[in-house]
């Protein structure tokens, strides 16, 4: 049983003011509508996704930083912002990876740097499993391996949200006290979150989604896949000071990424990318030469 399609109805009676000013764009994809800010440079692509309840407005800083370089497409995800998912989205690693790709023909992107954080990780390396033509090198951040994924989340994610149904009515509830509470602890502790999360809360205040509910079932249905990339470069970038991976061994990647290099950078939380983007963009740089 799923609990997706509950997603799929109330988001078409969301009510929202699309900001299509300033690169950003709403692209219909096979899997449903997807909420784009691309800087249409003709240089190398970067692909970046916030993970939520982060949103496009998030990573503008690191939007910034990258586009001295590089053309940044960042993109939200079904149930993700201003992002609504159709009934094919199922939130499987397998319907992710072909949501990327279908964007990315769409734009008409041969091949790009994948800068992911998170769950979203899982999507991106499928990617790179299936399509390892059109991607060029991973970044990925705070993402362990699978089964230590849902172990995390077995710790980290409210009991209620994993049953299907009642999981997304829940979560269609709380969505505002779920970013709330999410910052809190995956921010250093002492750190002001309150422009994380006032940034969240517009987004969701103004028709914005976080579907967690259906982000972590989809999770957990992935449980036993076998995951193995060789042939595109990886990079992990690991925040020590994430309170809610403090027990995640981050070497566990390696069962996925074989040949991945695991960066620590000793003063962040979960989303390093945001926390110290000047080190982050550096390191990307630094990689591609």
């Amino acid at each position: 049983m799923t609990g997706n399609f509950i997603d799929t109805f109330r988001t078409q009676f969301k009510t929202t003011q699309y900001n299509l000013k300033n690169n950003y764009s709403i692209i219909s994809t096979d899997f449903g509508k997807v909420r784009v800010f691309d800087t249409k440079e003709s240089k190398p692509v970067i692909i970046s996704v916030p993970d939520g309840p982060n949103v496009i407005e998030h990573h503008e800083n690191l939007i910034l930083k990258l586009s001295k370089d590089y053309r940044v497409i960042c993109f939200e995800f079904g149930g993700l912002g201003k992002s609504y998912p159709n009934s094919k989205y199922d939130y499987s690693f397998d319907k992710s990876s072909r949501l990327i790709i279908n964007l990315m023909d769409i734009l008409k992107i041969e091949r790009a740097i994948f800068s992911f954080s998170c769950s979203n990780s899982f999507y991106a390396i499928k990617t790179a499993e299936l399509f390892p033509e059109r991607v060029k090198h991973l970044f990925l951040s705070q993402t362990p391996s699978i089964t230590s994924m849902v172990s995390w989340t077995d710790v980290n994610i409210p009991k209620i949200l994993r049953y299907p149904l009642i999981g997304q009515i829940v979560n269609s509830f709380s969505e505002k006290k779920l970013a709330k509470i999410w910052y809190k602890y995956a921010l250093p502790k002492g750190i002001d979150n309150s422009s994380y999360i006032n940034t969240a809360l517009c987004s969701l205040n103004n028709g914005g989604c976080f579907c967690l509910s259906s982000l972590v079932q989809g999770l957990e249905k992935e449980s036993l896949s076998k995951l193995n990339v060789l042939e595109v470069p990886a990079t992990l970038i690991w925040g020590k000071k994430d309170y809610t991976h403090r027990k995640t061994d981050n070497k566990s990647i390696l069962e996925h990424l074989p040949n991945c290099e695991i960066i620590e950078f000793e003063n962040c939380g979960h989303f390093p990318e945001l926390e110290d983007t000047s080190q982050y963009v550096s390191l990307i740089k630094n990689k591609l030469g």
